[in-house]
């Protein structure tokens, strides 16, 4: 893709850690790493959003970093202040600021940065974004979202506790933690 380096579908607006007693809050998304989920904050994050309703209808379309420099967080949360807070629940964002290594947005992106690609990328990077928010019901294939693209799910900490797993996947959990010590022992093993 040309532009779109991430983006979360449908979040839900009850599950931003809002600010509280002068806290940052945290709109935490994930993208699976080996068997745990990798965190990101995308409160900074310079994107196109679109409001919904609790129907899913969209009712806003808006971006964050362009105007007052707000980010993301900032705007949804103008949002829950503004003519607009009774109106909407969820939301979907496409964010222009990849994540590192390390879980965190780059810094590198900014607002004035410049996007290289072909017209043949910009033209299946819109029709992407369109057909993951309309949705529409006669299309057959679904938005290709090139190999630089990584779709964040919405990080609700309680689904990640150790009671809240099924059974099958605390197993798999618990394997994969297995598997990741036996590779540390072989690799220290090596040198």
């Amino acid at each position: 893709m040309i532009a779109i380096r991430n983006f979360g579908h449908f979040w839900n607006r009850d599950h931003i850690l809002w600010n509280r007693s002068g806290q940052n809050g945290e709109l935490n998304g994930y993208a699976m790493q080996t068997y745990r989920p990798r965190v990101t904050n995308f409160c900074m994050q310079i994107a196109v959003y679109v409001l919904f309703t609790s129907a899913r209808e969209p009712i806003y379309v808006g971006q964050s970093g362009g105007r007052q420099d707000q980010r993301l967080y900032q705007r949804l949360k103008n949002h829950t202040r503004s003519g607009l807070r009774d109106r909407w629940r969820f939301f979907s964002w496409f964010g222009l600021r990849d994540v590192n290594s390390n879980g965190r947005i780059s810094d590198y992106q900014k607002p004035e940065s410049f996007s290289r690609g072909t017209n043949a990328d910009a033209l299946n990077e819109v029709e992407a974004v369109l057909l993951q928010i309309l949705e529409p019901r006669l299309n057959k294939q679904g938005p290709r979202w090139g190999t630089d693209t990584t779709e964040y799910l919405q990080y609700i900490p309680s689904e990640w506790e150790k009671g809240s797993l099924s059974p099958e996947i605390q197993r798999m959990d618990e394997m994969g933690e297995q598997l990741l010590e036996i590779k540390k022992a072989l690799k220290g093993l090596s040198k």
